[in-house]
Formats: C-alpha cells, sequence, structure tokens
C-alpha cells in the first residue's frame, strides 16, 4: 500500500467535487424544483465524503490500538456503504433527467433499488458478522471473496445506465450533451484496476472525474437552453448552422414557425397565459418533429426547426403534421386560448446563398402564410 499515492488519487478526487460543487451553485438555485440536480448534488456530495473517509481507512490500516481498528471498520463500512448507494443514485439521476417523471420513478425503482439495499444490509452486517471483509489481530484489513459481489452490482447498474439512455434515445431520438462514456469510462477503470491491484484507491477519484466530465457537458447544455420552453437557444441554433456551413451543408432544411396572434394572447390573458402558450407549442413542435430534427426558440415566438439529410416531401410532411397537432391541441387542451401557427420552409443551398439568405427565404415562406391567414 503507497499512502501517498492514495492521499495523493483521494485529493485529486475531493479538489474536483468541492469545485464541482462551487460552480454548480448557481444552476441548483436557479432549478430548485428538478430534482435530479437535487440527485446529481447528492451523489456529488457522498463521492466527496467517501475521498475523505477513504484515505482515513488506508492511514489506519495496520496502526494499533482499538481506536484505530474502530476507524478501520467504520472507514471501510461507509465505503462499502455508499459504493452501491452511489451507482444506484447515478441511474435515478439519468432517469429523471430523461424522463423527468415521477410516477416512473415509483413503479421501476421499487425494483432498481434492490440490488443496491441488498448490499447496504451486507455491509451493516459486515460490522457483526464477516461477509466482505474484516480487520485482523494486526490491525490489517482483509478482503473477503463476497467483496467481489459489488463489482458485479456495480457492473449491473452502469449496464442498466446504459440501457436508459438508449431506450430514452430510441424513443424520443439521440441526446446530446450526455457523453455517457465519459462516465462509464473513468469508473470501469478505476474499478478495474482496483479489483486487479489490491490496496490501490482509485474509485471514488474515477466517479469525481466521471462526474465532473459530465457537469461540463450539462453546463454546455445549459448555455445553450432556453429557460422557458426547455428547447435550444439562438446560440445553439447559430452553433448547428456553422456546423452545417464546415460540411457545406447538403441537404439541410429548416422550418420557421410563428405563433399567430400571440400579442392577443398576451393582452387578453396575461403574459403567464403567453407563456403557457409558448410552452405549449414547444410540445406541439416535439411531438411533430422527426428525431434527427432539433428544435430551436429562435427569437420571443418564432421557432426555428432544422433538418439534416431532408428533402421538400419530407418538409411539407413536418408542416402538415405541426398543424395536424395544433387542430388537435385545440380541440382537446381546453385552454382559454386557441393556437395558430404559420410555417415556412427553406432547403439551404450552400452554392447559391449564404446562412443568412437561407434564414430569409424561411422567413420570407413563413410571412407568406401568415399574410393569408391575416388576409381572410
Amino acid at each position: 500500500m503507497n499512502l501517498i499515492a492514495v492521499a495523493t488519487s483521494d485529493y485529486i478526487g475531493a479538489v474536483l467535487l468541492i469545485a464541482l460543487l462551487f460552480s454548480s451553485r448557481i444552476r441548483r438555485n436557479a432549478n430548485r424544483d428538478q430534482i435530479e440536480m437535487n440527485v446529481f448534488s447528492f451523489n456529488a456530495i457522498l463521492a466527496l465524503f467517501a475521498c475523505f473517509v477513504d484515505f482515513f481507512a488506508f492511514y489506519a490500516d495496520g496502526k494499533p490500538g482499538t481506536t484505530w481498528k474502530i476507524i478501520n471498520i467504520l472507514s471501510n463500512t461507509f465505503c462499502f456503504l455508499a459504493n452501491p448507494l452511489f451507482i444506484s443514485c447515478w441511474c435515478l439521476f439519468e432517469d429523471l433527467k430523461f424522463y423527468k417523471s415521477r410516477k416512473r420513478i415509483r413503479k421501476i425503482y421499487v425494483y432498481a433499488f434492490i440490488p443496491a439495499a441488498v448490499l447496504e444490509l451486507i455491509a451493516l452486517l459486515n460490522m457483526f458478522v464477516p461477509i466482505i471483509f474484516f480487520v485482523d489481530e494486526q490491525n490489517r484489513y482483509v478482503r473477503l471473496p463476497f467483496s467481489y459481489a459489488y463489482y458485479v452490482v456495480d457492473l449491473f447498474y452502469i449496464l442498466f445506465g446504459v440501457y436508459i439512455l438508449r431506450k430514452y434515445e430510441k424513443k424520443y431520438g439521440k441526446v446530446r450533451f450526455f457523453p455517457i462514456f465519459l462516465m462509464i469510462g473513468p469508473v470501469v477503470l478505476g474499478c478495474g484496476l482496483q479489483l486487479l491491484f489490491y490496496g490501490v484507491s482509485l474509485i471514488w477519484v474515477s466517479l469525481a472525474v466521471g462526474m465532473t466530465s459530465i457537469y461540463m457537458s450539462l453546463q454546455n447544455e445549459f448555455s445553450y437552453q432556453d429557460k422557458l420552453t426547455g428547447l435550444y437557444n439562438r446560440a445553439y441554433l447559430d452553433y448547428c448552422l456553422e456546423s452545417a456551413l464546415k460540411g457545406k451543408g447538403k441537404g439541410l432544411g429548416g422550418i420557421m414557425i410563428d405563433v399567430d396572434y400571440f400579442k392577443k394572447i398576451n393582452d387578453t390573458y396575461g403574459h403567464s397565459a403567453g407563456d403557457e402558450a409558448l410552452v405549449d407549442v414547444t410540445r406541439i413542435i416535439n411531438f411533430s418533429k422527426p428525431d434527427k430534427a432539433i428544435a430551436t426558440r429562435f427569437a420571443g415566438d418564432e421557432f426555428i426547426l432544422l433538418v439534416k439529410d431532408t428533402s421538400d416531401d419530407e418538409m411539407k410532411r413536418i408542416i402538415k403534421n405541426i398543424h395536424d397537432e395544433v387542430d388537435l391541441f385545440n380541440e382537446t387542451e381546453g385552454r382559454e386560448y386557441k393556437l395558430s401557427l404559420s410555417t415556412g420552409y427553406a432547403i439551404y443551398d450552400p452554392k447559391a446563398e449564404s446562412l443568412d439568405d437561407f434564414l430569409k427565404h424561411m422567413d420570407d415562406n413563413m410571412y407568406e402564410e401568415k399574410n393569408l391567414k391575416h388576409g381572410k
């Protein structure tokens, strides 16, 4: 055992997690109603404590005296308790982030938490009956074969996390700003090395690196997200357009969507109703678009859908889907207002126009439809 190496890895993990928690406080305060951020912060705090406790577990190992023996037992017990709690809560965080459904959580995690709960119970029982480790007469930590069950359960939850992501993507399209393998890679590597080399401590620093990587991606998402609607904002639209330009923009289509009579909704029913209407339009757009399309809030009551590798026929189908969803909304939702959307599409021709021309063509086609409505 190299105590300096252990202290270094735990120190790095603690510093990363403290920096993460400090930098994330603004987002936590701005999203107090988002349970997933609370779960994410809980995991960061849990891992932070584990970094400190892990060092004391190694430091106490082999030191004579009853006090050091108690510290050795309690600190290692804490690490075994924290391990399944962290990885199961990570899956909970993923689920809440993607589906945002408490009903789904209650339905699934009654069962999904069972393996973690069993390991928690075993870790507590181990203080009285050696099952996963014991501390010998020389106050040396000795790992028992059943401790490998924790690695097996960790692998189960890692695969479950991948399954949650892939199932969501299959139903709703690709998830951006959530590179899960930046989390899984360091964790699998750290667990594998700690499993192979007895006396090495890499799990908690690996979790700290993984969480920091994911948080950096979440920060990018936060900066590119419209707070009211949850859609991407103008900055992300500009980024996508610039990226399309680098790829020569072949087959890139765009649909400009404008809310008709939006000022009237605001003036008649108030700005809160106006905000509600914009959220309703967001739902309509999300229900109407194909998975490959990127929905953005362009400005005020204007939205833009970007669709890669598209055609005139597909663009017309999407517009028809949008108008069908508007009709269904007005028939079934029972809002005090009725929604009406004007749309106009264009397909980018990089050889003949600039990106500004592309946006202008969408806008002109949208106003052509809007003028027809207002002229009735």
